[in-house]
């Protein structure tokens, strides 16, 4: 009796030293590019899932040996940073994908059941609170839009807009060609211009050619990214890479613990940093108090 206790207890602690020695789960992060925003993005998601989940192991790939990678292997979670990175790993199905840094991923991925992530995008109501704080007196905004990449956006930008009591004039664009005359119908119409992440609309070009017509008509531009301050923007509503990175960490989080990513819907980036450029905001005359100083990050 006492040596079939001894056999029993002997197995019991085999199973639960196998337990303890199970192999960690395994995180493949693609991206293809190791600039600053990406590389706070992961610190920011690493953070949490280090947290939140002791034994995780992290796999590096670019895009193509991402492809190569799951092609005969199976991680537990694919981390995609950047549009690239999401666009080649998107087709494989069998892994749950988890998405950062990437501006309009409704272009890329539209009912896979196994990707969810954070987009750059801040929400409409946010950017337009901004907006009214920095330009208190604006009622009348221009937005130009292609109703392909952008609808659903404006849509809600447009009820956002009618709470704060601003007249949002969006108007259509489905081709970048259209760009010059449809934003010219807006001169002397409109009090201030809302840049949003559209491609059809914002070109090399069309940037240049909306940073000229700003100037000659003291239209001040509000946009969603630092990069068009130095063109002559004067405000934009940055997305915090870190905190970014958070976010999607909860999701990885709850993934790895048995979530399914079906119940984990994408969500925008739910912190960001004002940025005004000074210097544009001396030429339109716009006046910048002291508490808007106070919060804001100036660019000179």
């Amino acid at each position: 009796m006492i040596k079939k206790y001894f056999l029993t207890f002997l197995l019991v602690l085999l199973v639960l030293c196998g337990a303890s020695k199970a192999a960690p789960q395994e995180i493949l992060v693609v991206q293809n590019h190791t600039i600053k925003p990406y590389r706070d993005a992961f610190s920011g998601f690493k953070s949490l899932v280090n947290n939140r989940h002791g034994g995780v192991d992290y796999t590096f790939r670019d895009s193509r040996g991402a492809v190569e990678y799951l092609s005969g292997k199976k991680p537990d979670l694919v981390l995609a940073i950047g549009m690239d990175a999401l666009q080649k790993v998107k087709i494989f199905s069998g892994v749950p994908i988890v998405y950062l840094m990437v501006l309009n991923p409704t272009a890329i991925v539209a009912e896979e059941r196994n990707v969810t992530g954070v987009s750059m995008t801040v929400s409409p109501d946010k950017q337009l609170a901004a907006l009214r704080r920095v330009l208190p007196t604006a009622r009348r905004i221009g937005l130009l839009y292609d109703p392909k990449k952008s609808a659903s956006f404006v849509k809600r930008a447009q009820v956002a807009a009618k709470e704060l009591k601003i007249d949002l004039l969006a108007k259509e664009v489905k081709d970048s060609k259209l760009v010059p005359a449809t934003l010219n119908s807006l001169k002397g119409v409109i009090e201030a211009y809302w840049m949003i992440p559209d491609t059809t609309v914002l070109t090399p070009d069309t940037t240049e050619m909306l940073m000229l017509f700003s100037l000659e008509n003291n239209i001040p531009v509000c946009t969603f990214s630092t990069k068009y301050l130095e063109l002559g923007a004067l405000m934009s509503l940055d997305i915090n890479a870190f905190e970014m990175g958070r976010q999607a960490g909860e999701f990885a989080a709850n993934i790895l613990s048995g979530k399914k990513v079906a119940d984990l819907p994408p969500v925008e980036a739910d912190t960001a940093n004002l940025i005004i450029n000074e210097s544009v905001a001396g030429k339109l005359k716009v006046p910048l108090d002291k508490d808007l100083r106070d919060k804001a990050r100036l660019l000179r």
